[in-house]
């Protein structure tokens, strides 16, 4: 149980900390980039994956963020400490 509060209060606070949010980018199909000389060729298709976009936090966001997150992990210490 500790060690999943520990992981939920980690997330808000990594978020308020870096001001990053991971973002889906689905798939690209694979383009045709033309060439000197007539030829064509066929670029792979992007995978798809995550990125890391902008989280848009205020001042207050980040620190709302960082008091949850924290108090879980608090939390997770204290119950950590109690055997559970």
């Amino acid at each position: 149980m500790s060690l999943v509060l520990l992981a939920i209060g980690a997330v808000p606070v990594l978020v308020a900390m870096f001001n990053k949010v991971p973002r889906y980018v689905p798939p690209r199909p694979g383009r045709v980039s033309p060439r000197g000389g007539g030829t064509a060729t066929r670029t792979a298709p992007a995978p798809p994956g995550l990125r890391l976009a902008s989280a848009h936090l205020t001042e207050q966001g980040r620190a709302l963020l960082t008091t949850l997150g924290g108090s879980a992990m608090i939390i997770a210490f204290f119950l950590a400490l109690s055997g559970y």
